[in-house]
């Protein structure tokens, strides 16, 4: 049976937000050789392309961004979905992050771009998504303890019952209407290609942006998924199980 190999890629392939590491990649580039590759994203294509080398993408089966609501097959769209978020959902979003109980530093030269409307979706960060990696971090141990984006999302899923809110990344949350998310992915590979799929990722569990797609391939005994820390243990798990 064909095996088609489904990736994460902040956290998962790269560092969060950083370019893939030179290490990593040649060791990818030989695994990935005779394998079917496909990267399923929360970033939009214009950021994956900024962090995924173009000797990876051009190997590369599909590249499904924006949580699955886009898809590329080399340099042609397959799909695009489209979502216009209401303005009461930015307007509440504004005031979440106006009432942040994280002692934000001083801003920097631009405004900070707490709200990133993709295709299909939004992306909502407190701190912004042009945030520097010392205050990234700093967010995400702080969040770690505090919960504010479990708690932002419980909120928004609340009041905006149509909408679905996954925990992406180091600070940042996905909010799409209801189905949006990268289970789309999985359910297209097998549709239209079929075959067994295993997925990587780091935000497997429950309220993580990689949930939706590990439910969907639960339901399929003969697909798999392993939920990593890093690159580094993606690379372990690639070299040891599926060489």
């Amino acid at each position: 049976m064909n095996t088609h190999f489904l990736f994460d890629v902040d956290g998962t392939l790269t560092p969060p937000t950083q370019k893939m590491d030179s290490s990593f990649l040649m060791s990818f580039l030989r695994w990935m050789s005779d394998k079917r590759v496909f990267l399923v994203a929360g970033g939009n294509y214009e950021n994956i392309k900024r962090q995924i080398p173009a000797s990876i993408l051009s190997r590369t089966h599909g590249v499904f961004c924006s949580m699955a609501n886009e898809f590329w097959m080399g340099d042609k769209q397959i799909y695009k979905n489209h979502w216009e978020p209401d303005s009461r959902l930015l307007d509440f979003l504004t005031i979440k992050q106006q009432y942040t109980s994280f002692g934000l530093e001083a801003k920097w030269g631009e405004p900070r771009k707490n709200i990133d409307i993709r295709p299909g979706m939004l992306n909502f960060s407190i701190i912004g998504r042009n945030a520097g990696i010392q205050e990234r971090t700093k967010y995400y141990k702080w969040d770690l303890k505090n919960k504010e984006r479990k708690d932002i999302a419980k909120s928004v899923e609340m009041r905006f019952p149509d909408l679905d809110v996954r925990i992406g990344g180091q600070i940042s949350l996905d909010i799409y209407p209801k189905g949006n998310d990268k289970s789309q992915a999985s359910r297209w590979v097998r549709q239209n290609i079929k075959g067994k799929i295993v997925f990587l990722g780091d935000k497997c569990e429950e309220g993580g942006n990689d949930y939706d797609i590990v439910v969907d391939i639960k339901k399929h005994k003969c697909d798999n998924y392993h939920n990593v820390k890093n690159y580094k243990e993606t690379l372990k798990i690639l070299q040891g199980k599926y060489e």
